[in-house]
């Protein structure tokens, strides 16, 4: 998964430098921050994240609750 990180130039309370972190639809060529988890492999640290858009095209019977999670 693509992680954009942006660093904002202001100082954190403990004195290191504020960072912003999202990470992008794992759709191809989506621009969009993803918002969904669509499927992990907690032994390997491997997830494939989604955004609302590409979230509602993945069939929920794939999934073990019936849905997407939200990420955020």
């Amino acid at each position: 998964m693509p992680r954009v990180t942006i660093k904002t130039g202001f100082l954190t309370p403990d004195g290191g430098e504020e960072e912003l972190t999202e990470y992008l639809c794992d759709a191809p060529d989506c621009p969009n921050i993803a918002t969904h988890v669509a499927a992990c492999i907690k032994e390997l640290g491997v997830s494939v994240v989604t955004c609302e858009e590409h979230a509602r095209t993945i069939p929920t019977s794939n999934f073990a609750k019936g849905s997407p999670r939200k990420t955020s």
